[in-house]
């Protein structure tokens, strides 16, 4: 169910990895293979999402590209990005997402 709600995501071009991610970290998701990113950095990205506003976007540039936070009631989605990818259609496909009730 998770991987057919994430499918126009993780279908983009530049889109590396895709993580849903519990509070205390556990990874319920990943598409593709999270290469580079330990479970340190899965905590730390963890714990700069719980500093956004609920429901914002929060956008971080890297040197290999970007990654982007979004809370998803108590998880978070984080998309990895290389720097090619058109932001736009990433964001744009992450507003659009419909999680069945």
């Amino acid at each position: 169910m998770i991987e057919a709600v994430l499918r126009g995501l993780t279908n983009l071009d530049g889109v590396r990895t895709v993580l849903l991610v519990e509070p205390d970290g556990f990874v319920v998701f990943a598409q593709a293979s999270p290469d580079g990113v330990d479970s340190a950095l899965v905590e730390s990205w963890n714990a700069l999402a719980k500093q956004a506003p609920d429901e914002a976007l929060t956008t971080v540039v890297m040197e290999s590209g970007y990654l982007i936070l979004k809370p998803i009631e108590d998880r978070v989605l984080m998309t990895v990005c290389e720097r090619s990818c058109n932001l736009g259609n990433v964001r744009h496909a992450l507003q659009n997402l419909e999680w069945p009730d």
